[in-house]
């Protein structure tokens, strides 16, 4: 069987420009899994904001959400996104530049929050983008080893009540529902053993269903990171201390976080036909509308038009790019199974 040739999409988001080694934990083609895996989603709940310091989110991370957001509802989903009040502004100055709707959830801080915003939501699709998750000791960090739980809300819990792995569908329902407990191990999960539950927990147990989870990361401290802890563990100390254990079904590893939901996206318009990733221009009013409702850059803390240490000429340059990948990658596709054209 011959081989098939790199997707352009891939081989963009394997920039590196912050030297994290992201080859090591990529997975080939994984942009185009996750846009399969949303292009029929019907409800979609969009996680994401990264506070470094107290009072400073960061620019990565919302302008992903919101472009992300954007295609899926064009293509038909209803999407809702889900933060803390640091990142609010952030996600909301992004709708805006989109002229999307703003609809935008603070996570409840409560300790079965996350279990009744998945029962009410009835999500089918879970998305995180560049978010924090905790690392095998339940302590959030950031890339450069700091703890930063004390500013970041912990929203990961809506991957892990939703993503019960190794107990099979029914007991998924009961965790959601209310009737077990999730218990957190190494790797996300252990199995929840299904206790009895009221009559109300069964009820509605038998009307939820696990949503389909998506992750977007850079370093190995995002939600869904914990797909290839293994492999992070391997590349150094540091890595192995920060690399959460919370999985997702579908994993986009990219040298930004937004390239990686802008890859998304570009997988996206391939399937449908549809132009769904936004324009250059566009970036940098993203970027710059982040920085006005408060936004720093990630790596160099200050208060400016760049993300991750790059400016936005380089993000803007990066969504031209992913624009022609794009509609070239529709002519790869036609190619398959079918003969070259002549």
């Amino acid at each position: 069987m011959p081989r098939r040739p790199p997707d352009l999409i891939d081989q963009i988001l394997a920039l590196d420009p912050a030297h994290r080694a992201i080859a090591a934990f990529s997975t080939p083609r994984a942009a185009a899994a996750a846009a399969r895996a949303l292009r029929d989603a019907r409800r979609v709940l969009i996680v994401t904001g990264f506070t470094v310091q107290p009072g400073m989110p960061e620019t990565d991370g919302p302008p992903g959400a919101a472009v992300l957001g954007r295609a899926l509802r064009r293509v038909g989903a209803q999407v809702r996104y889900v933060t803390d009040a640091a990142n609010v502004p952030l996600v909301e100055a992004a709708l805006k530049t989109l002229d999307e709707p703003l609809d935008v959830t603070i996570y409840p801080g409560e300790a079965d929050g996350a279990r009744r915003l998945l029962v009410s939501e009835r999500p089918t699709h879970l998305v995180a983008i560049e978010r924090p998750g905790r690392n095998r000791a339940g302590e959030y960090l950031n890339m450069r080893g700091d703890s930063v739980a004390a500013f970041n809300a912990r929203i990961d819990e809506l991957f892990v009540v939703a993503g019960v792995v190794g107990a099979g569908a029914v007991v998924a329902r009961a965790v959601v529902a209310g009737a077990v407990r999730p218990a957190h191990a190494e790797g996300g999960l252990r199995k929840a053993r299904a206790g009895s539950g009221s009559a109300d927990n069964r009820r509605g147990a038998s009307r939820f269903r696990r949503p389909v989870t998506v992750g977007i990361g850079d370093g190995g401290n995002e939600i869904g990171m914990g797909a290839v802890r293994a492999k992070l563990a391997r590349i150094d100390a540091l890595r192995a201390r920060i690399a959460t254990v919370v999985r997702v079904d579908h994993l986009v590893v990219a040298g930004v976080s937004n390239w990686g939901s802008y890859g998304v996206v570009a997988a996206l318009a391939r399937l449908t036909g549809v132009d769904l990733l936004h324009t250059p221009e566009i970036e940098r009013r993203l970027i710059a509308a982040c920085v006005a409702a408060g936004a720093c850059d990630g790596i160099t803390r200050r208060r400016e038009p760049t993300v991750d240490g790059l400016g936005a000429e380089v993000h803007a340059a990066v969504v031209e790019l992913l624009r022609l990948a794009s509609r070239s990658g529709i002519l790869e596709s036609s190619r398959q199974g079918r003969g070259t054209r002549t």
